[in-house]
């Protein structure tokens, strides 16, 4: 959140002088003849090439993830913020031949010509699959690139308000705050240097220091990097799918832990609450008018005002009592989370105990001085050095006392960082080499305190910004400051999916807009309706707008808007037992919960750059309406047949749908399953006992197998200590015969009330193969419903529709 009083920023001359250098043309190379290659030793470990001006070490971290650095040293040691995996016992033969020296695994071949020191990554059908090569360093940066085939779709970068295949794009590898931005606006509030290419590996470079990528825009058929400080240490990422690279790529820099359940509910926000009367009223007009609400979101005023950042006290005067205050709200089942910036201003209670102690990062031009924004939009202010223990302690002791208060979870804001230079110094670097690791770094010892002082909580973080391997610190990230307009809602598909190619599962954005200039002139219904359609398919629903005058909560609007919007908001909440699985799902594999439509195609040209629709799992899509005044939308399926959630029509290869304004195209992959429950006030309503399997039955009869995962939504260590259930339906069947048989992978032992549903099918008569009291009735919508106990053994229904 920025201040709405603010002028859009202006890209810095740094930037500027960033953009000039992305077109990587190395100064000179690594080697420059067939002479340069000295020798080669592999230690059954890794391999080290000794060349004329330094070595290329290659380590094989699993078959298929291969880590090789250039080093000029023997000594030299990569600087990892994001990397946690370590090599595992990997079997590898050495290659070494007139050619090429190299080491080959169960999946990869990866050889280094000794005539230009170019290291190829080879599968095993022998398809040249990426081509490292030109690495040359120029003073303190580098450079190298990547063989493409001159046609290959690349995805990620972090957040890119841009389309998702990469290709012909200069992206910076530099965390940027833009206010009030919208679709093209190429660099944003997350950079991750992890580049997924459609041919099923990806390209994971572990530097943390500013930096670009040329993705093909200078060469068709070449990838470049670039790095203005530090060591090049790149990972080859293979797995030969896209859940085969994201499980590798998580696997070197961590999964995200599961979420409070609650975080799945819809959370209101705005900047900002301004006292307890106030967002007590938002609440109870929320629950009175029938909205499911878990969260509130106080923004920089639960401090007082922008010009006390830094204080880490409640307002007295609009906040008295905060501790009756959140005791209050979570008897009334609302979480708190509250926001929180390492920017702290001249006026706050904490700034002269942040000089006195030393905490501020420093000035590279004033020997050592803390640096002071004079101009800082919240008013003279010092920048916290996240990296330095006793900071992370300073701050730390803060967000424990408000936790121990009743705070539920925190906002960090501001955190690319949103004002810095080049003359900034930190105990890990300068600003150039650390600064993308600055949120990261924040995170990290927020997470690490809550593991310590509070190991019974599961942790929500919401950060603006970020790097690669935040996802495993129980990060939520949104999109930043985003146009209150049809543009803005443009950006977020491609955003979400790009963070989730990238490992980070819960990314999301401010639900509506969150400044549209003219506040009063900017509340369009239409925006308002569609952003809510699309936000009730997102991993966090939450609703945020920074205007006097606009209030983003659905009480606020005009009655048709609100009943419209609370349908969504209700079907969310109907959705949260298919939800919370695929939560489980990116915690035990790294799949995004949001996935783009060639997820499991990846070479579908067709699909390669769809920027408008997603797969919300594997079993359903979403494709919102984005565009004002459409009402038909054409979408694209991936194979296979997909039946309409709401229509029961049966949809392949593309199709145009009609979408009125209330109206969101859903669809759900044929023979699939969906769990839902509810209604619901709120989540901790949802206990697992009663579930509703609503079947969507197609024209074929594969067999296709859906899963419902549950735990108590609360407990951190429920995988570890085996306290979750975890079935499988797997389902045949077309025309009027079908088989569902439901397979425990896991149990706690509970007795389950299913509901069966099929979709726009009238049920004829059952047969369980196990002894079942069961019922057939008529519901509400006419349908006839199969009601019966399911005791935890494996058990298959017969099933007969009229």
């Amino acid at each position: 959140m920025i201040s709405v009083h603010l002028s859009i920023k202006k890209i810095t001359g740094r930037i500027l002088a960033l953009l000039t250098l992305s077109v990587l043309m190395p100064a000179f190379s690594f080697a420059q003849t067939g002479n340069d290659f000295g020798s080669s030793a592999y230690n059954g470990k890794g391999l080290i090439i000794n060349t004329k001006n330094g070595y290329i070490e290659i380590t094989p971290y699993t078959a298929d993830v291969i880590n090789v650095t250039y080093k000029h040293n023997l000594g030299d040691v990569v600087k990892s913020y994001s990397t946690i995996g370590q090599p595992t016992s990997v079997k590898a033969v050495y290659i070494n031949d007139k050619n090429f020296s190299g080491i080959k695994t169960s999946a990869l071949k990866v050889l280094v010509d000794k005539r230009d020191l170019s290291v190829s990554f080879i599968d095993n059908q022998n398809h040249l699959l990426s081509k490292a090569f030109n690495y040359a360093k120029t003073g303190d940066s580098s450079t190298v690139s990547f063989k493409s085939d001159g046609k290959e779709a690349f995805y990620g970068g972090g957040s890119k308000a841009i389309y998702l295949n990469r290709r012909g794009t200069v992206l910076q590898n530099n965390n940027q705050a833009h206010y009030d931005y919208h679709f093209g606006q190429t660099d944003i509030n997350i950079s991750i240097p992890f580049m997924v290419s459609n041919r099923g590996y990806g390209l994971y470079l572990d530097n943390a220091a500013e930096g670009s990528f040329d993705v093909c825009k200078t060469d068709a058929k070449a990838l470049g990097y670039k790095t203005t400080s530090g060591l090049v240490s790149f990972y080859f990422v293979g797995g030969g799918s896209m859940d085969g690279v994201l499980k590798n790529y998580t696997f070197l820099t961590g999964r995200q832990p599961l979420p409070p359940r609650w975080s799945m509910g819809y959370i209101s926000s705005r900047y900002g609450y301004k006292s307890e009367r106030e967002v007590t009223d938002v609440v109870n007009k929320t629950r009175a008018a029938g909205i499911p609400i878990d969260a509130v979101v106080f923004d920089l005023y639960w401090y007082k005002s922008a010009e006390f950042m830094g204080n880490y006290n409640w307002a007295p005067d609009s906040f008295p009592d905060p501790k009756r205050m959140l005791a209050n709200l979570l008897k009334n089942h609302i979480r708190v989370v509250t926001i929180s910036e390492t920017y702290i201003t001249k006026k706050s209670e904490n700034f002269k105990a942040a000089i006195d102690q030393h905490l501020f990062a420093t000035d590279i031009t004033k020997k050592s001085s803390p640096y002071i924004f004079e101009n800082f939009w919240a008013g003279s202010s010092g920048l916290l050095d996240v990296f330095k223990p006793s900071t992370q302690q300073f701050y730390w002791n803060f967000y424990k006392a408000r936790i121990k208060d009743g705070t539920a979870g925190w906002w960090f804001d501001l955190g690319e960082p949103e004002s810095n230079n080049d003359s900034l110094v930190y105990t890990a670097g300068t600003n150039k080499q650390v600064h993308n690791a600055y949120a990261l770094t924040w995170a990290k010892f927020a997470f690490d305190g809550y593991r310590k002082d509070f190991p019974e909580s599961r942790i929500l973080l919401l950060p603006r910004s970020g790097f690669a391997g935040m996802q495993r610190y129980s990060t939520f990230p949104w999109s930043g400051d985003i146009d209150r307009s049809f543009a803005g809602l443009k950006a977020q598909i491609p955003i979400i999916i790009s963070m989730g190619l990238n490992g980070v599962g819960y990314m999301h954005s401010d639900a509506g807009g969150f400044t549209g200039g003219g506040d009063k002139a900017n509340k369009d219904p239409e925006l308002y309706s569609r952003w809510l359609e699309f936000a009730t398919f997102i991993p966090v629903m939450r609703t945020h707008a920074g205007a006097v005058h606009y209030s983003p909560e659905p009480i606020y609007w005009d009655d048709t808007t609100r009943l419209r919007v609370t349908k969504f908001i209700k079907l969310r909440y109907a959705m949260l037992p298919y939800n919370y699985t695929l939560a489980y799902k990116n915690t035990t594999t790294g799949r995004p919960l949001v996935l783009g439509v060639n997820y499991f195609e990846p070479e579908n040209q067709r699909l390669s750059n769809v920027n408008d629709e997603y797969l919300w799992g594997d079993e359903m899509l979403v494709a919102p309406v984005i565009v004002k005044g459409q009402t038909t939308k054409k979408v694209l399926f991936p194979k296979g047949e997909w039946i309409g959630f709401n229509d029961h029509k049966s949809y392949k290869d593309s199709a145009d749908v009609y979408a009125p304004i209330d109206s969101l195209p859903l669809f759900v992959r044929a023979g699939s399953i969906i769990p839902m429950a509810g209604p619901y006030t709120y989540t901790e309503q949802y206990d697992g006992k009663s579930l509703t399997l609503k079947y969507y039955v197609g024209k074929s009869s594969a067999t296709t197998t859906s899963q419902w995962f549950y735990d108590d939504g609360k407990d951190p260590n429920s995988l570890k200590n085996g306290k979750y259930d975890l079935v499988n339906f797997t389902t045949n069947g077309k025309g009027k015969t079908h088989t569902i048989s439901i397979t425990p992978k896991h149990l706690i032992g509970r007795t389950e009330n299913f509901k069966l549903i099929i979709a726009d099918k009238q049920v004829d008569a059952v047969s369980f193969s196990n002894k079942t009291a069961y019922t057939i009735a008529v519901n509400i919508n006419g349908d006839k419903e199969i009601d019966f106990k399911w005791n935890g053994k494996p058990l298959v229904l017969t099933v007969k529709t009229m």
